[in-house]
């Protein structure tokens, strides 16, 4: 699960990368840390990989029973070496990637997702701290087979060092629901169409990177959409 102390410090090092400094390291020393620009992950059955400039954070990463969270910032700032690729916006991008799923697949559930994003129960799944009042869902669109979800969210378990307005994609990879997120940083936030932009560019990067080969779904869900309450439930952020 992402930890508040390590999201404040990756949103701290993104800052000081983007400035061109070098900095102290995120545990207070300056020797260089691992910094993949890919992982493999879910029973190896899905890579997550970023746009240009972005690397995966192995600290922040879990992979485990089938499922996984990625998180991902600014190769310089990760790897804490001033001379690594740097991302052109300040962003953390972060990856949920669900268990094998029999549900309905996202490019053919667009309509039902608005409906249910829309609702108490879409914005409770969003919210950090499960309350539907702390969210404001700003906008939702469909395009090339992902579901991308704009809002803003005012909760109180708000992660130190993020920004309350991110973009969210949903989409399927490999018989999985793929849930990619791009956060903006308080003290640097992103205009919502170079955060959208990223996203795209996330999401088209991971679709790239993973042939899909999953037979399709048979099986669809009997109440509403229960499957995305159980990925949000999952997903730390």
């Amino acid at each position: 699960m992402l930890r508040h102390f390590g999201f404040a410090l990756l949103a701290a090092t993104v800052l000081t990368a983007c400035s061109g400094t070098q900095g102290v390291g995120r545990l207070g020393f300056t020797l260089p840390q691992p910094a993949p620009k890919q992982m493999r992950v879910a029973n190896k059955d899905v890579l997550i990989a970023g746009p240009k400039g972005f690397c995966v954070d192995p600290t922040e990463t879990r992979d485990e029973g089938g499922s996984a969270f990625v998180l991902l910032g600014s190769c310089a700032a990760i790897a804490n070496v001033r001379s690594k690729p740097r991302p052109k916006v300040p962003a953390i991008l972060t990856a949920t990637v669900s268990k094998k799923s029999t549900n309905p697949p996202i490019a053919d559930s667009m309509q039902t997702l608005a409906v249910f994003f829309a609702s108490d129960a879409g914005r409770t799944a969003l919210s950090r701290d499960g309350k539907a009042d702390t969210i404001e869902v700003i906008e939702t669109l469909d395009k090339n087979g992902v579901f991308y979800i704009h809002a803003r969210d005012s909760s109180s378990d708000t992660l130190v060092g993020a920004g309350d307005e991110y973009w969210r994609a949903l989409f399927d990879v490999n018989g999985r629901i793929i849930s990619a997120s791009v956060f903006g940083l308080k003290e640097r936030p992103i205009p919502p169409k170079a955060g959208f932009d990223v996203l795209q560019g996330f999401t088209s990067r991971i679709r790239a990177e993973n042939v899909t080969n999953a037979a399709p779904n048979t099986e669809r869900a009997k109440s509403g959409i229960p499957f995305l309450k159980r990925l949000f439930k999952r997903n730390p952020i």
